[in-house]
C-alpha cells in the first residue's frame, strides 16, 4: 500500500491494519500461558471458628489492614492514578452509547416535528472520541456534519436498518485508485483542495454568506427530484462546503502528492508524473508546469513571496525555482532521496528530510548548507531512522520557530529550529507504510494526523509541562475512528474558515453567537430610502443586522467549534464538527422537557419582539381592570388573556 514502490521500508511482518486495541477484553500478557495452568481442584482447609476469642495475629492484621487502607487514601493511590490516566477515554465522556466516527450518519434533522417553543433545535448524534492523558476533551461532541464525494468514487455505501452498520454494494476490497494524499486550506480560509491517485486536484468553496447557503439547498432539492425522492423536505443542516467542487483540475497522468497554496490563492500540485503544476482558482486551466528528472514527493510556496516555491525530488536535488523566469534559482544536491521539503515561517531557511530520515537545514538565499539532524528512535529497529513523510514548521508560543517532523516509524516530533533539540515526541498514530503527514492547527494548539489504523489523532501543544512525567512521552491526546480504512489526512479548519462560515447563518455558530439585531424607527427607515434600502411597509420595525460589530466578530473565531477534515485510503473526505452550542442547550434544557419555567410555573414560549416591549403595558391593563372586577370577572378576564 505504500506510493512509493522505491521507498518501501523493510516490513517488519505486522500489518498496518491488524493493530491491537488496549480495550480488548482479550489481551493478556505476553508471558502468561494458558496451558501452563493448574487444573488440580482447589484445596479447602477447614478453620475452626473462633467468634468468642480472637487471636492477636488476626487483630495485628486488621490493623494492618486499616492501616494500609488509611494510607492509601492519604496518599491518592499514585497507581491507580496512573492506570487510570493510562485508560482515560476508551468509553464516551458521557457514558452514553455514541457511534463511531466510520459508522455515523450525516447530520439532517427535520423541520416537521420541530415546536414553535423550542428554543434551540435538538442536538446532533455525537461520535466516541476516546482521549489519553487528559480528562477534559478539547474536541468532544464532535458530529459528521458532510461528506464529499467527488464523481469518480465507486458507489455509496448503502446502510442497513440495524445500528448504522455499513455494507458496500459488491466487494470490499481496498483499491488505491481514489485515495487521497494531499489536503490543504487556502490561506484566506475559503478554500479546500483535495488530491490524490486519480491525478485530479478539487478545490471546495466554503459557505460564506447566505446566498451561498441557499444555493446548497436549491442543489440538493434538484437532486432529490432528480433521484425521484419527491419533493425535497425542509431539514436543519450544518454542512462546511458546496456539494460540488468549485474547480477539477486534469493534467497530471499520475499519484498527485503534494499541495500548497500561496498568499494570493495560487495553487501548487506536485506529482509522481515528474512533474509541478501551476494553478489559480480564478482559472480553469493550468497556469504553468515545471519538469523533473524524477517524482517530486513534496512542495510548498515560499510564505512571503509567492513568486518562488521549493521542491523536493527523488533524485536528490533541492530545487528553489523562480515561478517569474520559469526557472531553477538555486539548486543543491543532498545526501539521500528528498521525501519531503518546508520553509521556516519566515521564509529565510528551507528544509529537506530524506529516505533515511536525514533532515537538513538550508539558508533560502542560494541554498548554503547550515546544519543537520538525524531523525531516528534512540533504540530498536528504527534506531537507524525512517523515512521522512511531511516537515511542517509554525511559531511557538513565545515566538520561537518550531519544526514539525513526521516520519514512517510511527511518530512525529517537535524540534526546535535554533538549536536542533528535541522538545516534543507524538506517539499513538500508525505511520509504517503510507505518505502520512502531520500538521498543526494555525493557532499551534494542536498537531493532528491521520493513521494507519483508520484513526484521526489530535494532540494538545499547551498542555501543562509542570508534572513528574516525561513530559516528551505523555502528551494529552485524543482520537476517533474516523473511516473503515487507513485515514491518510487529516486537517483542521483555520480560524478564518470557520469566521466566513458563521456569515453564512450557520445553525451552529449562530446558535453561540446570535448575530446582533438593530430596531429601526419609522423615521431611521425613512431616512435609510437614500442609502439604497428596500422599503418596508407602513407600521412595521425594520430590523437590520450589524455582523461587523466588534463583539460580534470577537466571538465569531468560535474556539470550542472545531471542523477537522478527514480522508482515507478509498478515497472518502469527511467533515466532522464541534457542536459548540451544546452549552446554550444545557442552560435552556427545562424548556426541552417541560412546557413550564422552573422559576414561575407559568406557561412560557418564546417572545416577539411585539410582545417583549407591550407586556409592561398588558400587566398594567389587567391590574387595573382586576381592581374594579369581582373574583369571578377576574378568572375569566384571565382565561381571555391567556
Amino acid at each position: 500500500q505504500h506510493i512509493f514502490q522505491r521507498t518501501i521500508p523493510p516490513s517488519n511482518g505486522a500489518s498496518p491494519l491488524s493493530r491491537p486495541r488496549s480495550s480488548d477484553p482479550t489481551d493478556i500478557h505476553p508471558n502468561a500461558d494458558p496451558t501452563h495452568r493448574s487444573t488440580a481442584p482447589a484445596v479447602q482447609t477447614s478453620i475452626a471458628r473462633t467468634d468468642t476469642i480472637e487471636t492477636v495475629a488476626q487483630r495485628e492484621v486488621k490493623k494492618g489492614i486499616k492501616a494500609v487502607s488509611f494510607i492509601s487514601r492519604l496518599m491518592g493511590g499514585t497507581r491507580k492514578k496512573d492506570a487510570d490516566e493510562e485508560s482515560i477515554g476508551e468509553e464516551s465522556s458521557t457514558g452514553e452509547l455514541r457511534p463511531e466516527g466510520n459508522d455515523a450518519e450525516v447530520f439532517a434533522q427535520s423541520t416537521d416535528n420541530m415546536s414553535f417553543n423550542a428554543r434551540h433545535p435538538q442536538p446532533p448524534a455525537y461520535i466516541k472520541v476516546r482521549s489519553r492523558f487528559k480528562a477534559r476533551r478539547d474536541f468532544d461532541r464532535l458530529f459528521l456534519a458532510q461528506e464529499l464525494c467527488p464523481s469518480t468514487l465507486p458507489p455509496k455505501l448503502e446502510r442497513r436498518e440495524t445500528f448504522n452498520k455499513l455494507k458496500r454494494k459488491g466487494s470490499t476490497q481496498a483499491t488505491d485508485g481514489n485515495t487521497v494524499w494531499a489536503m490543504e486550506f487556502s490561506r484566506d480560509g475559503k478554500y479546500l483542495a483535495t488530491a490524490g491517485a486519480d491525478m485530479v486536484v478539487r478545490v471546495w468553496s466554503v459557505l460564506t454568506n447566505l446566498d451561498d447557503r441557499h444555493q446548497l439547498e436549491r442543489q440538493e432539492s434538484r437532486e432529490n427530484e432528480v433521484q425521484g425522492n419527491g419533493t425535497h423536505a425542509e431539514h436543519l443542516s450544518a454542512p462546511v462546503f458546496h456539494s460540488k467542487p468549485l474547480r477539477e483540475y486534469h493534467g497530471h497522468t499520475a499519484t498527485i502528492l503534494d499541495l500548497s497554496w500561496s498568499k494570493n490563492n495560487f495553487l501548487l500540485s506536485s506529482s509522481m508524473d515528474k512533474t509541478v503544476r501551476l494553478w489559480h482558482v480564478s482559472r480553469n486551466d493550468s497556469i504553468l508546469t515545471f519538469n523533473h528528472n524524477d517524482h517530486v514527493p513534496s512542495i510548498v510556496f515560499h510564505p512571503k513571496d509567492d513568486r518562488y516555491f521549493l521542491a523536493g525530488s527523488l533524485d536528490s536535488k533541492l530545487r528553489l525555482w523562480s515561478i517569474a523566469t520559469k526557472s531553477v534559482a538555486y539548486m543543491v544536491q543532498v545526501p539521500d532521496m528528498i521525501t519531503a521539503v518546508g520553509f521556516t515561517p519566515d521564509g529565510k531557511h528551507a528544509m529537506a528530510g530524506c529516505l533515511s530520515g536525514l533532515c537538513t537545514f538550508y539558508e533560502t538565499e542560494g541554498l548554503k548548507y547550515q546544519s543537520q539532524i538525524h531523525v531516528r528512535s534512540t533504540r530498536g529497529h528504527n534506531a537507524k531512522g525512517s523515512k521522512i513523510t511531511g516537515i511542517r514548521s509554525h511559531y511557538g508560543p513565545n515566538g520561537a520557530t518550531k519544526v514539525l517532523i513526521t516520519s514512517n516509524d510511527s511518530r512525529v516530533r517537535l524540534y526546535n529550529f535554533r538549536d536542533k533539540s528535541l522538545e516534543l515526541k507524538f506517539r499513538g498514530s500508525e505511520n509504517n507504510f503510507s505518505q502520512i503527514r502531520a500538521t498543526v492547527s494555525d493557532d499551534g494548539k494542536y498537531v493532528v494526523c491521520g493513521s494507519e489504523d483508520r484513526m484521526a489523532y489530535l494532540w494538545s501543544l499547551d498542555h501543562p509541562q509542570n508534572d513528574k512525567h516525561d513530559k516528551r512521552d505523555k502528551i494529552p491526546v485524543e482520537m476517533f475512528e474516523a473511516h473503515n480504512t487507513i485515514t491518510t489526512v487529516v486537517c483542521i479548519a483555520p480560524t478564518k474558515t470557520r469566521q466566513h462560515l458563521s456569515k453564512s447563518e450557520d445553525p451552529v455558530y449562530d446558535m453561540c453567537n446570535p448575530p446582533p439585531v438593530m430596531l429601526l424607527s419609522r423615521a431611521e427607515r425613512q431616512g435609510s430610502r437614500g442609502s439604497g434600502m428596500p422599503d418596508s411597509p407602513d407600521g412595521e420595525i425594520k430590523i437590520g443586522e450589524s455582523k461587523d460589530t466588534i463583539a460580534h466578530a470577537a466571538r465569531s473565531v468560535h474556539k470550542s467549534g472545531h471542523i477537522i477534515i478527514t480522508a482515507d485510503f478509498l478515497g472518502k473526505i469527511k467533515v466532522f464538527r464541534q457542536d459548540c452550542g451544546w452549552s446554550k442547550r444545557r442552560q435552556d434544557d427545562w424548556d426541552k422537557s417541560s412546557i413550564f419555567t422552573k422559576r414561575s410555573g407559568k406557561l412560557s414560549r418564546a417572545e416577539s419582539f411585539a410582545t417583549r416591549t407591550s407586556q409592561r403595558s398588558l400587566n398594567d391593563k389587567r391590574m387595573s381592570v382586576a381592581s374594579t372586577q369581582a373574583p369571578s370577572e377576574r378568572i375569566i378576564s384571565w382565561r381571555t388573556g391567556v
